[in-house]
């Protein structure tokens, strides 16, 4: 069965993602930027991601039309690169970041829900794969063009122009991807069609509501009652979804403790040049593509949560191989690694994505994929912040031995259940 014409827009866009999901921290490397600055930095986009996964999920249970957010991802996505060549201070770089990830998450939340509407319940795992498998050929892509990008012009015209010039290039790629997306992206048939004023409408009543109501709502789910009933899972999306967020947190806390100060270990520590620094990615990102039907299948075989155990077992040992490569061992062990993450990232990713869409209600998805991002974007938050304090405190081994350790104390978790969700 050939894909759909939209994911090839979605694979174009990943190719600005990619890139700019390295040329962030070695711009901000440039401006002089600590390993701290750079994980907070980090921490500012995953804030973010928290109130725009929630926002742009609720949007879209309550508008039900996802073209329009996704025009407005990539779109916005593509002006926010382009300013970025423009920018020559650090403290710039923080509402930049929370700007393009707060645009890119009304596209993200929405191709999910577009996959899953598209496809029989029993297909979501093989084309939720298929999809992050476009995602992977074009983030793998970006990637190789920034090396290629910052080897070639870094030595033309120095290293600030040559990464300024890549974010126009990024700029333009995403603008392209989204002009492929307004050619190919439809609306599900089954879901509603509402004129051009009543999806504004919808925008404008729920940021009202939010303006007027947002602090009582923080206060009454902040009292002691409402954190005991969600401690005890008595919420709509019942005990199961709330253990798998549990553990959801505390891994990406344990991700980003490793991989939000990691561009500025390899610069710093170990002296790569940033066309180094794209390319070790690309090993990461390159095998993933074919993980995800590796993934499938284990899933398949084994259950969601064994295959979840098994990504973070697997990448405890990588990380303890990071904190052995900065304490001297050979860094020619860094794309081998990198490659087994990419692995296990898929087993991760696709576990965790499938869960989440079978264990939410039907009526309450969109919210439920929202909140799976919005709990990524706060592990994210801690573990950035805590990672890049950690390195400049205590040496970059410190935080790489506390994410391969708060990943082990997680594996507990999602083994509380071992057969796959019906």
């Amino acid at each position: 069965m050939s894909a759909p014409r939209w994911y090839w827009a979605f694979l174009v866009v990943n190719v600005a993602l990619g890139a700019f999901s390295q040329l962030l921290p070695l711009y901000a490397y440039f401006l002089g930027a600590s390993a701290g600055e750079v994980g907070l930095l980090a921490a500012v986009g995953s804030a973010t991601n928290i109130v725009a996964s929630l926002f742009w999920g609720k949007l879209a249970d309550r508008t039900l039309r996802r073209r329009p957010l996704v025009l407005l991802g990539f779109w916005g996505t593509a002006a926010c690169y382009a300013l970025l060549a423009f920018l020559s201070r650090r403290s710039a770089l923080f509402p930049l970041n929370a700007a393009a990830t707060f645009l890119w998450m009304a596209a993200g939340t929405a191709a999910t829900l577009l996959v899953l509407h598209a496809f029989p319940h029993e297909r979501w795992e093989r084309e939720i794969g298929r999809f992050n498998a476009f995602g992977g050929v074009g983030w793998t892509a970006g990637l190789i063009l920034g090396a290629l990008w910052t080897t070639a012009l870094a030595r033309l015209v120095g290293e600030g122009w040559g990464l300024r010039s890549l974010a126009l290039m990024l700029a333009l790629v995403a603008g392209f991807a989204g002009f492929l997306a307004f050619r190919s992206l439809p609306e599900p048939r089954a879901v509603r069609r509402t004129s051009f004023l009543d999806w504004t409408s919808g925008i404008g009543t729920f940021v009202v509501e939010r303006l007027r109501y947002g602090p009582t709502y923080l206060l009454e789910a902040l009292s002691p009652r409402q954190i005991l009933r969600f401690l005890q899972g008595r919420t709509a999306f019942g005990p199961e979804l709330v253990l798998c967020y549990y553990g959801e947190l505390l891994s990406f806390v344990g991700f980003a403790l490793v991989f939000a100060p990691f561009p500025v270990f390899l610069r710093q520590r170990l002296g790569w040049p940033n066309e180094g620094v794209f390319a070790l990615y690309v090993a990461h990102h390159a095998i993933g593509i074919f993980a995800y039907e590796w993934a499938r299948r284990a899933i398949a075989s084994w259950g969601h949560r064994p295959a979840l155990a098994f990504a973070l077992l697997v990448r405890v040992g990588i990380f303890a191989g990071f904190a052995a490569v900065g304490r001297g061992a050979s860094p020619w062990i860094l794309p081998l690694l990198f490659a087994l993450a990419g692995i296990t990232w898929s087993f991760f990713q696709l576990s965790t994505t499938a869960l989440v869409s079978r264990l939410a209600p039907a009526e309450l998805r969109g919210r439920g994929l929202g909140l799976y991002n919005a709990v990524a974007g706060l592990g994210n938050v801690i573990g950035a912040a805590l990672g890049g304090y950690l390195a400049d405190a205590f040496g970059y081994a410190a935080p790489f031995l506390s994410g391969a350790a708060l990943l082990f104390l997680t594996l507990p978790i999602f083994l509380v259940e071992s057969r796959p969700a019906p």
